[in-house]
């Protein structure tokens, strides 16, 4: 199941890839968008930037499915799969709703903005939730024969030191109160509320805007559940659930939130958004810190149950 897992999300993000490259080599040729945002990023360099990250993708899909995978070293493995996770596992439930959504065109384009072609945007759509789905199912099992039992047990009171535990369950908290902070506001928003967005930019609120301001909200509060529950020495984690979501979790809040954070202060958007611009700016930020706090979390519980194993060997977990 690995092997199928890891090479189906290779050969998901082959299309995206090529695709990239083309985008590329057209923007070398003084081609691409020049309007609009646009005026102030060059067409070539940001696809540049996505050949790279889609052919380190590739590489980390055929490693995830291969026996060489398991001799690369661990942090070369489970950083890319955090983040490329934390990209597109998040968004596989809302991608059919945003495919149904796009203002997709027809290949002639004829407005003065060109649309992407229907076939190519479905395409793409292929080929994050192939990548995003391949990845969801094969790190968990990598993980697993690499590090049996690292995913599953229960964190103890006497497996670490008091301040070992203190300063999980101090980052633990501050970081679920921040995803709480992040979340609840944009559920409210993404349900219709106006309370603390722009009066001036409401018409901005498109279908897709709603869909993925939801999205972000619940996700930021299934990190804070996660890294929660992690902490709790008498929470039950037999199962790979908990430890898994709030993997993902974390890796989306640091992904999305760092990528957006770039943009944020390099390019001045064509639409202003219905989110006040330093709103967005602190939500981004502090939103790629708590994905930072809740994998540390993530990396002190799974220390502690190794601990535990180590210090008693015929404990069940």
């Amino acid at each position: 199941m690995r092997r199928v897992a890891g090479c189906s999300a290779a050969a998901a993000m082959a299309p995206y890839f090529v695709i990239k490259i083309f985008w590329t080599l057209h923007g070398l040729r003084g081609g691409g968008l020049h309007d609009g945002a646009w005026s102030r990023l060059d067409w070539a360099a940001i696809n540049g930037l996505t050949v790279g990250m889609s052919g380190l993708a590739i590489l980390l899909g055929l490693a995830l499915g291969q026996r060489w995978g398991m001799r690369v070293p661990g942090w070369l493995m489970l950083l890319p799969a955090w983040i490329g996770a934390g990209f597109l596992v998040p968004v596989i439930p809302v991608l059919p709703i945003l495919l149904v959504l796009s203002p997709v065109g027809d290949a002639g384009g004829g407005g003065t903005d060109p649309a992407m072609p229907g076939w190519e945007a479905g395409l793409l759509t292929v080929s994050f939730a192939g990548f995003g789905l391949g990845v969801a199912i094969a790190v968990p099992i990598y993980a697993g024969q690499r590090w049996p039992g690292a995913l599953t047990g229960r964190p103890t009171d006497d497996s670490v030191g008091t301040a070992f535990r203190s300063v999980r369950d101090v980052t633990a908290r501050f970081a679920a109160a921040i995803c709480v902070v992040l979340g609840l506001p944009q559920i409210f928003w993404g349900l219709g509320g106006t309370l603390g967005l722009q009066p001036a930019t409401l018409d901005a609120r498109d279908p897709q805007w709603h869909v993925l301001t939801v999205n972000t909200g619940l996700w930021a509060l299934i990190g804070a559940w996660g890294v929660w529950s992690l902490t709790r020495r008498r929470a039950d984690f037999r199962g790979r659930t908990a430890m898994l979501l709030t993997w993902t979790a974390s890796g989306f809040l640091f992904a999305w939130g760092t990528w957006k954070a770039a943009f944020t202060f390099a390019v001045v958007p064509s639409f202003p958004p219905p989110e006040y611009l330093w709103v967005l700016a602190l939500q981004n930020h502090v939103g790629a810190l708590a994905g930072v706090m809740i994998l540390l979390v993530g990396l002190l519980t799974v220390a502690d149950r190794r601990q535990a194993r180590t210090a008693d060997p015929e404990r069940t977990v």
